[in-house]
């Protein structure tokens, strides 16, 4: 029973490597046309949100709010559509070149352009409701999920969890972890009884409405032997990916080592790389899919061979014509695209940034943490700050006490006799048992004088007061006004403090952003390293304001965001960030470059682990 098939997947596999150039054109055009359709909807939804927002610019709690609005819902399903309508017109293509081969002989492109293009209409409507069923099925399942963490993870702050695994999260996530398994093996059950819908569409003139229903009667006894058979497909594709970037990325390192003295060498190795890697996946990805199709068509009994050929040579020709012109168009611009890499700017003009002081050799938004950013002349100390019990501001990340010292005590219940008591650096190391949870004019007196200046994050869980109104009394108590900067995640807490002292420089915190964050009102913008792009970077300094990046710890990543022209490096190693900095001095260009595309591959220079990157 288990020869059988795997028999059939070994066939699927050596037709779709016979057929692998239509299949390798087949998988360029339509991965080209979804992102031709993808792209300006996804704009149009964006700029909706923004509209019906009446702002620039969303910003991390907007786009999560947005998300979660019934028109963002939408948007979202909509784009998901696009793209499994994307992957069902590419299977389908590969479906009518494997069946045309089949029945002539013939390995032709144009024989799945003369068949498919005429019902896409009827594939429009199949990919419709096939993502309308898998969004029926699994939506209850991802929302007692969501309930679950909700409910077993919601008395501490999320970073305790994470970094410390306490039963309680342990537990949600063995109950979170079945109800995605019981979710998962449903889908899954669900999409074998689909699995000959879409040939019965393509092939046996069935009503994409009636296709679930005839292809689940198709199935009637056959599920196992089609799991089994998708089973070996899914393992078999799934090592030759694997296989394809291991070897990507073995040859990326062999190249570092290779070349490194040879930077101008080490830059068109990494471009030949690249280019290799590029034809290589692609070919071996339009195989797998290519397989898929052949399998489908194969336990399906090959519907429609005994239908008449389909579409006139002269209108077959025609269509390629069209459909590859296009393609060629979108692949060029993609290559005006990717110039874009070459034209990041190489002067440096970046100030480091130590965040929660230098947190990464010292416990962090402790005193000592700060005096080492200071002694290792970071031009800004970062730190996090939130009200006590008795209103004095306080130098505190999370909401609670949990991760840093195993204490449930809330920040809005810590009286000052409470926190002088917890041991809030053990944790990092036992020579740092005496430090406590500092107050910011604590802070202010250290760095006063210091060249050092102080970036003061605003942190809300709900419970703030009077934050702003006394963070700015501290400051100004402390005679520090010149020498301090505030930002935070939340844009209106931006708004009020920008309100409250308008002079102040005050940025807004960003792990996500779209639209055109640069035009909010914030002095500068503090964002994930994952977002900064080189248009991100010229758009936000031509609208007069600068750019900071964080946590980057990394000497390569470090070297990318300063090429892309970021005003300030957010680090836990103030130090190391120093040294890139004076290193990249000596660089050309190229050499600069050269760091960059390393970055990107993925490629890094230490493999020090951060117990917590978030701002």
């Amino acid at each position: 029973m288990i020869n059988k098939p795997l028999r059939a997947v070994s066939d699927a596999f050596h037709d779709a490597w016979r057929l692998r150039w239509p299949f390798v054109l087949s998988r360029l055009v339509f991965g080209f046309l979804v992102l031709a359709l993808l792209t300006p909807v996804t704009s149009l939804a964006l700029r909706a949100a923004i509209g019906l927002s009446g702002k620039p610019a969303l910003s991390d709690f907007d786009i999560a709010m947005f998300l979660l609005s019934p028109v963002g819902f939408a948007a979202v399903l909509f784009a998901a559509g696009l793209v499994l309508t994307g992957y069902v017109l590419n299977i389908a293509f590969m479906m009518a070149i494997a069946l045309h081969a089949r029945r002539t002989g013939e390995r032709r492109f144009e024989e799945g352009v003369a068949h498919i293009l005429p019902r896409f209409p009827r594939i429009l409507g199949f990919a419709v409701r096939f993502l309308l069923r898998i969004v029926l099925l699994t939506v209850p399942f991802l929302a007692i999920a969501g309930l679950l963490a909700a409910r077993l993870l919601g008395e501490y702050d999320i970073n305790y969890y994470l970094a410390e695994h306490p039963p309680e999260f342990l537990r949600a996530v063995v109950l979170i972890g079945i109800t995605l398994a019981v979710m998962i093996g449903l889908l899954g059950w669900a999409l074998l009884s689909w699995a000959f819908a879409l040939p019965m569409v393509l092939f046996d003139g069935v009503h994409p409405a009636r296709s679930f229903a005839a292809s689940r009667a198709a199935m009637a006894g056959r599920r196992l032997d089609l799991l089994l058979a998708l089973l070996a497909w899914g393992a078999i594709s799934a090592l030759a990916v694997a296989a394809v970037f291991g070897v990507a990325r073995l040859v990326a390192e062999l190249v570092v080592d290779s070349f490194a003295p040879d930077l101008q060498a080490l830059a068109a190795a990494f471009l030949l790389l690249i280019g290799v890697w590029s034809l290589v996946n692609l070919v071996v990805t339009s195989a797998t899919s290519g397989a898929l199709a052949c399998l489908l068509m194969e336990r399906a009994g090959w519907p429609g061979m005994d239908r008449p050929e389909w579409g006139s040579r002269e209108n077959r020709h025609r269509l390629r014509r069209v459909l590859i012109g296009g393609s060629l168009i979108a692949a060029m611009a993609g290559g005006l695209a990717a110039t874009d890499l070459f034209s990041v700017r190489t002067e440096d003009h970046v100030e480091v940034i130590a965040h929660r002081g230098a947190a990464g050799a010292r416990p962090e938004n402790t005193m000592a943490a700060f005096a080492l950013a200071i002694e290792q002349a970071a031009d800004w100390v970062e730190l996090d700050v939130q009200e006590s019990a008795e209103g004095e501001v306080i130098v505190l990340h999370d909401s609670d006490l949990m991760k840093l010292a195993g204490d449930p005590l809330k920040a809005w219940d810590a009286t000052g006799e409470a926190l002088a008591g917890v041991d809030i650096g053990s944790w990092y190391a036992p020579e740092f048992a005496d430090e406590r949870v500092p107050l910011l004019s604590e802070v202010l007196e250290m760095a006063r004088d210091s060249g050092s200046g102080v970036l003061i994050e605003l942190k809300y869980y709900g419970h703030d007061v009077a934050l702003e109104q006394r963070v700015a009394d501290v400051v100004e108590a402390a005679g520090m006004v010149d020498q301090v900067q505030l930002m935070s995640l939340k844009y209106e807490a931006v708004q009020k403090m920008k309100a409250l002292r308008p002079d102040w420089t005050v940025g807004l915190l960003a792990s996500a952003a779209v639209g055109r964050p640069w035009e909010l009102e914030a002095d500068f913008l503090a964002m994930n390293k994952d977002l900064v792009s080189h248009r991100l970077v010229q758009s936000t300094q031509q609208a007069g304001k600068r750019v900071h990046v964080w946590t980057v710890n990394d000497p390569l990543a470090m070297s990318e965001m300063l090429s892309l022209g970021v005003n300030g490096l957010i680090t836990d190693e103030p130090a190391l960030a120093r040294d890139v900095i004076a290193q990249r001095a000596e660089l050309g260009t190229l050499e600069r470059v050269v760091l960059a595309l390393g970055s990107q591959l993925g490629l890094v220079a230490t493999d020090k682990v951060y117990r917590d990157a978030s701002p």
